[in-house]
């Protein structure tokens, strides 16, 4: 990729990412990259941490895979030398039943060498895992939990 600000790198692996471009997205990454999605593993076993570039590739055919339609909008961007941090609105068309699912993302970026060293994605698990199942858990998890709160 050629030299860009760290603003400008990172909008380009988001627009890459969301666009299925995996050239585009690697373009964006150092050699070294590493990506924690913070997320339960035993549910989501994709996400979690992963290192190298190749993970690139690997989850944007994920999902590729599982769903019909990914888009985003880019609700806030902050930059600080080289760490950028998002708060996106992600968009995603269920493959197998159209359902959409709609998310909040934030991602935090620290970039070295004007490319994207460190990868952090952080999203509302139970509201992603509801939105997939197409049924509410909040009750029943709550009641389940009750007396572990007390």
């Amino acid at each position: 990729m050629a030299a860009c600000s760290a603003r400008e790198c990172v909008v380009a692996f988001l627009d890459g990412f969301y666009a299925g471009d995996i050239a585009r997205v690697e373009a964006c990454c150092d050699e070294n990259f590493t990506s924690l999605t913070h997320s339960p593993v035993e549910i989501f076993p994709h996400h979690g941490l992963k290192t190298g570039k190749e993970w690139l590739a690997e989850a944007i055919r994920i999902q590729q895979e599982r769903f019909s339609a990914r888009s985003y909008a880019l609700h806030f961007i902050a930059v600080e030398g080289q760490r950028v941090a998002t708060i996106t609105r992600a968009s995603l068309t269920k493959r197998n039943d159209g359902r959409v699912i709609d998310l909040t993302v934030a991602d935090f970026f620290v970039l070295g060498g004007g490319l994207i060293r460190e990868h952090h994605h952080f999203l509302d698990s139970l509201d992603l895992l509801q939105q997939l199942l197409g049924r509410d858990l909040t009750e029943p998890l709550a009641a389940s939990v009750r007396g572990a709160m007390r």
